[in-house]
């Protein structure tokens, strides 16, 4: 991307005319990456040739990262029915894929750690999708229920970086959201040019998260294209819509005059195999579990 005065093909379309490219290249170049342990862990679980202990010695060497692991790892998305007390029992029986998503929960917290109310709101909506897309994958028997929960948590990357790179203008965006009737993404399009999905999909592609990762954010917003999906990747960028809806009208979660697109994401439930029935369920078991298990992650 460096060099490039114009955006490469697949970002194009996502910045307003008069924004400069370059400059926001420049910019995401500039923020701070990943926390070492954290960026190790997630490269490791990655390998496969990689061992319990490597990752318990690893994790080990950053205590307020193992504690939380160790916080989310037993919560009842993850615990299999036993109290989990060492980081070595957490790895071995939570297993490597879900722990990649709880060492970026535990991540993404430490770097939202003040507790102002704009970044209340986002860490709540974070893990509220997080949970419904884990919940969405496990009901429709998915082999990628745990990848799911780190999808929905990053689908939120953009936005905790806009509110700590630029505070000032996110809190007018968080003030026209309060107002009614307007998105996150449409309040951030109109007053910064682009919206959270690119940013998150540059930060996760700087984080060396995978590409498909970074689609998937990136194409969090798009419309999905009626039929089966043409990929899994495709299908997984669905859950996350849904799950994105689902957190931004649960009653924990919701912001009172937070647009409806109800008409716009029943498609989406359906082509996933949910019915109306079927639908409402969702909303009221994310809503359980999101009472039940939100402060394990606060």
């Amino acid at each position: 991307m460096e060099g490039q005065t114009e955006a490469p093909e697949e970002f194009r379309g996502r910045i307003a005319p008069g924004k400069n490219w370059t400059e926001i290249v420049a910019w995401v170049g500039d923020l701070p990456p990943l926390p070492q342990v954290a960026s190790k862990a997630i490269r490791l679980v990655e390998d496969p040739d990689t061992t319990a202990g490597q990752l318990t010695d690893l994790l080990s060497t950053d205590t307020a990262l193992a504690a939380r692991v160790l916080k989310i790892a037993n919560s009842a998305m993850f615990s299999r029915q036993r109290e989990i007390t060492t980081l070595n029992q957490a790895i071995m029986v939570i297993g490597f894929k879900a722990l990649k998503g709880i060492v970026v929960a535990a991540t993404l917290r430490q770097l939202n750690r003040k507790d102002g109310e704009i970044e209340k709101v986002v860490w709540q909506n974070s893990m509220c999708t997080a949970m419904a897309a884990h919940l969405i994958a496990q009901k429709l028997r998915k082999p990628y229920v745990d990848e799911c929960f780190l999808l929905g948590l990053l689908k939120n990357l953009g936005k905790l970086v806009l509110i700590r790179q630029c505070s000032d203008e996110y809190a007018d965006i968080y003030k026209r959201v309060k107002g009614g009737d307007v998105t996150f993404f449409q309040a951030e399009t109109e007053a910064l040019g682009f919206a959270h999905p690119l940013i998150g999909a540059l930060v996760a592609k700087k984080w060396n998260f995978s590409p498909e990762i970074c689609q998937v954010i990136l194409h969090h917003h798009d419309p999905i294209e009626p039929g089966e999906f043409a990929s899994d990747m495709d299908e997984k960028t669905a859950v996350v819509q849904v799950a994105n809806y689902v957190a931004h009208h649960c009653p924990a979660t919701h912001i009172e005059g937070y647009p409806d697109n109800i008409d716009e994401i029943m498609p989406v439930v359906k082509q996933l195999g949910f019915d109306e029935e079927g639908f409402e369920k969702l909303r009221e078991d994310v809503g359980v579990t999101y009472s039940e298990q939100s402060s394990v992650f606060s």
